[in-house]
């Protein structure tokens, strides 16, 4: 087979394979030895099937079309491999009939990425943000384990109970189906609410705030998910009864209270305050590091125009589309248009600004990919093995049982090493480039920029 590019017009790509007789008649020949393997004919053994017989059940049309079958697909992968292609869509291809005794051609397209001529990366200069680890913040950080692990004690206080406040409750669950029957779910329940906490419900705090102990509410939530499906449930209603305010007891750090919250794995409070300003430089050490690979990656983008693939980019925007909307229908059931009218958005900023996080997206992508493969970097079976182990201690699996679990699927083994060569590609970048230490950063402003 002959093959050869006849155009390129920025991402579209026009080739020709081109086959001789002598290949089409080998190519036939072959089709007609594997339907005498895999044909049932009566009087035939599987395999024994003279050409003559086949010719007689198999009109020369059917053999002719499954030769094509054969031949394009791997004229087509021989194509890709060859003119080193990357391809964002499938191939664009109207082969016509083949015939017996003579050659055979046809013409594809292919919509590949976009070439990218990189800039000098060792002339980049990036910034490595320094986040300073202050006595003041080790101080905090003990101050809140301490919080976490001190006792609720009741106050005994009368007065209306407000965001501040912990409230200790007693309530019963009624879950509500679609045809207006009911069912208790739980009874009798007590529990303690933290009423400022970020992740409480606001329909029960708007309900307990202002309230005092002893008096009750009711307060119906929409269900969704798993809930809803289940006998088809529409919401649930809690009958809560508030027993009283609570408070956190104020513990004294002491030797004992560090190895009471530490299970005695630390025996002093000077150890605990070194281990956990330790953690704080670590951490730091670390934002520091992905704040240099972010920085990297912009600062290179910056630098590089690039027409991108408008195929690309709306296959992007449709991905991230799906997840807001996946989102929305797994918390609350939230529409997309209210979802747009919560956050005062209408759609067309909504979708400019989708528009625009798109093209980063897929800018950076295909610049990461070219980085990559001009450094020739790439993953080896042991950097594989290597990933999958630490990603099953990260979530808690038996390293064997997730490895076969990724080995068995294609598609997860392909995501782990793009995710690994990406990763790979960014540590090159940074090691690349210039890198000037900034100013050290407290950890008020380190908040502040991970907010904008």
């Amino acid at each position: 087979m002959k093959t050869e590019i006849l155009s390129q017009e920025k991402e579209i790509v026009e080739a020709k394979a081109q086959f001789t007789a002598e290949e089409i008649a080998k190519a036939i020949d072959e089709t007609y030895k594997k339907i005498s393997r895999e044909a049932n004919i009566k009087g035939f053994r599987k395999g024994k099937v003279p050409r003559r017989a086949i010719e007689l059940y198999f009109p020369k049309e059917t053999v002719l079309a499954e030769t094509l079958e054969k031949i394009i697909p791997d004229a087509v992968d021989k194509m890709v491999e060859e003119f080193e292609l990357k391809l964002i869509g499938e191939p664009e291809l109207k082969p016509e009939k083949i015939e017996e005794g003579k050659g055979y051609e046809f013409t594809v397209k292919f919509e590949v990425t976009p070439d990218i001529e990189l800039p000098d990366i060792s002339e980049i200069e990036i910034e490595k943000p320094i986040y300073e680890t202050t006595p003041e913040m080790v101080q905090a950080r003990m101050d809140s384990i301490i919080d976490a692990y001190s006792e609720l004690v009741p106050t005994y206080e009368e007065r209306p109970l407000t965001k501040e406040d912990y409230a200790s409750v007693k309530f019963d669950t009624i879950v509500c189906h679609e045809d207006g029957s009911e069912e208790k779910a739980e009874e009798g329940r007590k529990t303690e609410i933290f009423l400022g906490a970020p992740n409480s419900r606001p329909e029960v705090v708007d309900a307990i705030v202002g309230r005092k102990p002893g008096e009750k509410v009711s307060v119906e939530l929409p269900l969704s998910g798993e809930d809803a499906k289940t006998d088809h449930a529409l919401k649930s209603r809690h009958e809560i009864e508030i027993l009283g305010i609570m408070k956190k007891k104020d513990d004294e750090l002491t030797d004992e209270k560090v190895k009471e919250i530490t299970g005695k794995r630390i025996g002093s409070i000077d150890e605990f305050r070194a281990e956990i300003e330790k953690h704080l430089k670590e951490a730091g050490e670390a934002r520091s590091a992905e704040a240099m690979k972010d920085n990297a990656l912009f600062a290179l983008c910056d630098k590089i125009e690039v027409e991108l693939p408008q195929k690309l980019v709306e296959r992007q925007k449709a991905a991230m589309k799906k997840q807001q909307e996946e989102r929305l229908k797994g918390d609350d059931k939230t529409s997309f248009d209210e979802y747009l009218e919560k956050n005062g958005m209408d759609r067309e900023v909504y979708d400019t600004e989708l528009d625009a996080a798109a093209r980063n997206i897929v800018k950076q992508a295909l610049v990461l990919e070219a980085v990559a493969d001009e450094n020739d970097i790439q993953c080896t079976p042991d950097d594989l093995s290597k990933e999958i182990a630490s990603v099953a201690r990260r979530i808690g699996v038996e390293e064997k049982k997730f490895q076969e679990y990724v080995y068995g699927d294609a598609n997860r083994l392909y995501n782990i090493a793009d995710k690994l060569r990406h990763r790979k590609t960014l540590d090159y970048l940074v090691s690349a480039m210039k890198v000037k230490e900034s100013a050290p950063e407290k950890e008020e402003k380190a908040e502040e920029k991970e907010g904008e």
